[in-house]
């Protein structure tokens, strides 16, 4: 019944996404016919660049960030917008200053920070970027996932020793602080396997396949590490725990085009092995 229930939520989802696009395009109307009526106001364009903003529009929600602040809306808010805006339009040098801006007076806001690292990051200046996520991970009060994959990207991206133990010293310390999250192992195990360090991914993916409610994908992925190991018969017994935890499954969820791909993936491994 979970299952079922799974599948139901996901589908809810992906509609409600197709909705919330239709809507943001009748709040934009909206917002263009009311600016058409009162042409002077800061706070329409201000809102109307909002909705561009989540739109994805970002050359038309600059524009109108930039219109309110001519009419005189002075906000920290809006000028993140417009840092962000800037950002997504690649223009990072630009953003970079509207960043400055706003942590010379709030030198603690963690999303004008965290912003500032992503530019540092595309710019590829990888130290300072991994230096400002320590930062922002020791002084927040409160933590995402994604704060530790960030961070642990940024320094893992420095290519030195350092950096990469660095990196993977955060996203434990990210599992201790907000317990077992299955995206900060993923990333661990990632790492592992890409300094070829198999006997550490194994362990951690082991942990996975513990906390899993859904074991499928976790042993498939134990598998995997296991060839590359050339460990075979570990593998054929982590494939036989994949389909039988696959088999388990409701028939409606086993016959969903991606547990149908993840079977043709899961026998893939299997010829591999035969031959």
């Amino acid at each position: 019944m979970r299952y079922v229930l799974l599948y139901i939520v996901l589908f809810v989802l992906s509609v409600t996404n197709i909705n919330a696009h239709g809507d943001l395009h009748k709040r934009i109307l909206k917002a263009s016919q009311e600016i058409k009526k009162y042409p002077d106001s800061a706070y329409l364009y201000f809102k109307r660049g909002q909705l561009y903003y989540q739109h994805k529009t970002y050359i038309k929600s600059l524009r109108d960030f930039k219109s309110s602040k001519s009419l005189g809306l002075e906000s920290k808010e809006q000028n993140f917008y417009i840092a962000k805006s800037k950002y997504h339009l690649e223009q990072y040098t630009s953003s970079k200053k509207t960043i400055k801006k706003i942590l010379k007076n709030d030198p603690n806001n963690s999303s004008a920070l965290k912003l500032l690292a992503d530019i540092y990051f595309k710019k590829s200046k990888y130290k300072k970027a991994a230096n400002l996520y320590d930062e922002i991970l020791a002084n927040s009060k409160i933590t995402l996932p994604e704060d530790y994959i960030h961070a642990s990207k940024t320094w893992y991206a420095t290519n030195t020793d350092y950096g990469y133990k660095r990196s993977q010293s955060i996203l434990l310390q990210g599992i201790e602080k907000l317990g077992d999250i299955i995206v900060l192992y993923n990333k661990l195990i990632s790492n592992y396997e890409a300094k070829q360090d198999y006997e550490s991914a194994i362990k951690f993916q082991n942990k996975v396949i513990e906390i899993s409610n859904r074991k499928e994908r976790a042993y498939l992925k134990l598998a995997s590490i296991q060839i590359k190991q050339e460990r075979f018969k570990a593998a054929e017994f982590s494939i036989e725990k994949a389909e039988e935890s696959y088999n388990e499954l409701p028939h409606r969820l086993r016959n969903a085009k991606f547990m149908q791909e993840f079977y043709s993936e899961l026998q893939s491994k299997k010829s591999i092995l035969n031959n």
